[in-house]
């Protein structure tokens, strides 16, 4: 349970150990199947740690207070590791690879980059989504798990990538864990960046990605987040099925019911009227009823204004 917070495994059953004979004196610890000298060093790790009471014998502190104190020193020795990378990541520049932008070759380092770009996030992902796709099944594994760190999650996808068999139900299991999401026609290119730190952009687009740039703080850089940042402004809100302030299907005066909500959200992904009654359990013609009725509301003269008209009045 403790090797993760950097506890050796003797150390570790050591504590476990104490936790039930608090105040035991070091010599009552060894037993014939144990060395003399292990028990001695076990005793002065978890004392260098702070986990046992000072005193003569041997009393661990509280196992709540153990995972703070571990993970504080963790969070030290991460700190001090952060500060020393910069004269590394200097040297790097000036041996290996001086330019800020660096051209990952082969969809193996390609995926693997990402990986280790999405594995250092700390505050937020902005990302564009749009398709062709290297592999036809998302895993949402990395994602879920930096949004249940609290990282923020902002992305832009392009209609086209919504039509594509199970990614809708991706966004809303991603939304569903926090991410906010957005949809435009169409975006330029895929698109990463890492706490505006780092970005990844896909050298050539299609359905094996064999190289891809990865922009380190330059004013490249600068241009990306830039790019993101004005359309995240132009793009159309997913639709967000907790909003408070309606229930049910019978609208409150000046307002839309949730079902009408949902259903302009999925407007703005260009989905047909049959696969948006698909996917929330309607029948069609009640789809193509709402659809009518909300473009004749909005005054919008085609599907994708009609969830544009919406976000702009602040109706999703």
């Amino acid at each position: 349970m403790f090797e993760t917070l950097g506890l050796s495994t003797a150390a570790e059953q050591l504590y476990l150990e104490l936790l039930e004979r608090p105040g035991a004196r070091p010599d009552a610890l060894t037993r014939s199947d144990r060395d003399p000298d292990a028990v001695g060093a076990a005793i002065g790790e978890l004392r260098e740690a702070g986990l046992l009471l000072p005193g003569p014998g041997c009393t661990a502190v509280a196992p709540d207070v153990a995972v703070e104190l571990l993970a504080h020193r963790q969070e030290e020795l991460l700190r001090r590791a952060r500060a020393a990378v910069e004269p590394l990541l200097l040297r790097y520049r000036q041996v290996g690879s001086p330019d800020p932008v660096e051209l990952v070759a082969g969809s193996e380092q390609v995926s693997l980059r990402y990986e280790q770009l999405v594995r250092c996030a700390r505050k937020e992902i902005l990302g564009f989504d749009k398709p062709p796709y290297v592999v036809p099944v998302r895993d949402l594994g990395m994602e879920l798990a930096s949004l249940g760190q609290r990282v923020r999650y902002r992305a832009v996808y392009a209609r086209p990538a919504l039509t594509v068999p199970g990614r809708l139900s991706d966004v809303d299991t991603l939304k569903s864990a926090g991410e906010q999401a957005r949809i435009l026609p169409d975006l330029p290119f895929k698109l990463l960046i890492v706490d505006r730190r780092w970005a990844m952009v896909p050298v050539s687009e299609g359905t094996e990605v064999e190289r891809a740039m990865v922009v380190r703080p330059c004013s490249l850089l600068d241009a990306l987040v830039a790019t993101f940042d004005s359309y995240w402004q132009r793009a159309v809100p997913f639709g967000d099925a907790g909003r408070a302030g309606s229930t049910g299907d019978d609208p409150a005066p000046g307002d839309l019911s949730e079902a009408d909500r949902q259903v302009l959200a999925l407007l703005a992904t260009g989905l047909t009227d049959e696969r948006i009654a698909a996917h929330l359990g309607l029948g069609l013609r009640t789809v193509q009823r709402r659809v009518r009725g909300l473009m004749d509301r909005l005054g919008a003269g085609n599907r994708f204004q009609a969830g544009l008209q919406a976000a702009r009045t602040g109706l999703l």
